[in-house]
């Protein structure tokens, strides 16, 4: 059986160099994917995306993950963690590995999501990254043609569609 595997990806007219960035700084990081970080770019470096920084230890996003590859301006790959309304799935780390590649005068990120196992709240967690990965993906590019994202009002795209929830757990989001 061929494991399950979440991808995305995305073509942006940004140097592969500031694309890099924005994956591999907190500075980069905190424009466009949460409002804070924590990330040392080495292998077993921290990568902690807080997408709650406020919530209680434990809760506020990736803590306790780490970088487990890199290659400079092509690979990045880091542990992950579903938000906290999938608490089994959290308990178990996934694997997103981030690819860079340069096409002619664009950039192409693509994204991996592994390490899924079986059961009824692994596929919701699932579903949730599926729209998650979009949402992530449209505010790289936004970060990108119009700046950094203002975390009090984040951006959401109008054709993300008409969620009951917000797409990160604790995140208020604002539709454009």
């Amino acid at each position: 059986m061929d494991p399950k595997i979440l991808r995305k990806e995305t073509i942006t007219s940004a140097l592969i160099t500031d694309v890099w960035t924005l994956w591999t700084t907190n500075d980069g990081i905190t424009s466009f994917l949460a409002p804070k970080a924590n990330i040392k770019l080495e292998d077993n470096g921290p990568y902690e995306i807080l997408f709650d920084p406020e919530a209680p230890l434990g809760f506020r996003g990736t803590e306790g993950c780490k970088i487990l590859g890199l290659e400079q301006m092509k690979t990045l790959s880091v542990e992950w963690k579903a938000p906290p309304q999938f608490p089994n799935v959290r308990r178990q780390k996934t694997r997103v590995d981030i690819y860079f590649e340069r096409v002619e005068a664009l950039t192409k990120v693509r994204v991996a999501h592994s390490g899924w196992q079986w059961g009824e709240e692994w596929d919701e967690a699932y579903e949730f990254f599926d729209h998650a990965w979009n949402l992530d993906l449209a505010r790289m590019q936004q970060r990108l043609s119009s700046g950094p994202i203002d975390w009090r009002k984040p951006y959401v795209p109008a054709w993300l569609g008409h969620r009951a929830s917000p797409i990160r757990d604790h995140v208020p989001v604002e539709r454009h």
